[in-house]
């Protein structure tokens, strides 16, 4: 178990290209979300989803919570999350990552440093759900939704960053598809060819 630290799923998106929802979509005979939930309880001593549909989810018998502001995306599931939890920090992931890793998640959790997010910082750009945040930034992400500013990338500005580069990643893992997500069809059908 990673100390001081709770597993958190956001699944509150609406699944609009996907078509219905994905978190509830079968992937090895069973729901996406389910996977990445069994992982991240292996992982940490306190788990929460964040979700404004909880019915859907009651199978998972997880703690949840809603996002207080609405329609301000996964920066308001993060603030419900850091709301919520008891622990000083969230590893915060979304429900369409079915290849999350284990290995990647305790790297990132036990990187040294008083960080405000430690985060994925891809070629393409930073993952912000598949990152750790501290509770510390509770403020400042209150300050933005008050504001009605939902874009997590504005907190980048003001936080103490660390962010974890493509090399350092691939020193633990042979490729980036831990970081895939599912927002179409297609994806799905791509998640089962990998399985073969």
């Amino acid at each position: 178990m990673i100390d001081q630290i709770a597993g958190v799923i956001l699944a509150g998106g609406k699944s609009s290209r996907f078509g219905s929802n994905k978190a509830l979509a079968l992937h090895q005979g069973a729901a996406l979300i389910e996977g990445i939930a069994r992982r991240l309880a292996d992982l940490f001593p306190e788990t929460l989803l964040i979700t404004n549909t909880p019915e859907a989810y009651d199978f998972l018998g997880w703690p949840m919570t809603g996002d207080q502001y609405h329609n301000c995306g996964p920066l308001a599931g993060i603030h419900a999350a850091l709301r919520t939890i008891s622990q000083p920090r969230a590893f915060v992931c979304g429900c369409d990552m079915p290849l999350v890793n284990p290995d990647l998640i305790r790297f990132l959790c036990e990187l040294p440093g008083d960080h405000d997010v430690v985060l994925p910082w891809l070629p393409e750009g930073p993952e912000p759900l598949y990152a750790l945040y501290s509770k510390n930034v509770l403020p400042v992400i209150e300050e933005n939704l008050a504001k009605n500013q939902c874009k997590i990338g504005t907190l980048y500005e003001t936080l103490r960053i660390r962010k974890v580069s493509a090399d350092e990643i691939l020193q633990i893992l042979p490729d980036l598809t831990t970081f895939q997500n599912i927002n179409h069809q297609h994806d799905l059908a791509r998640l089962a060819t990998m399985d073969r």
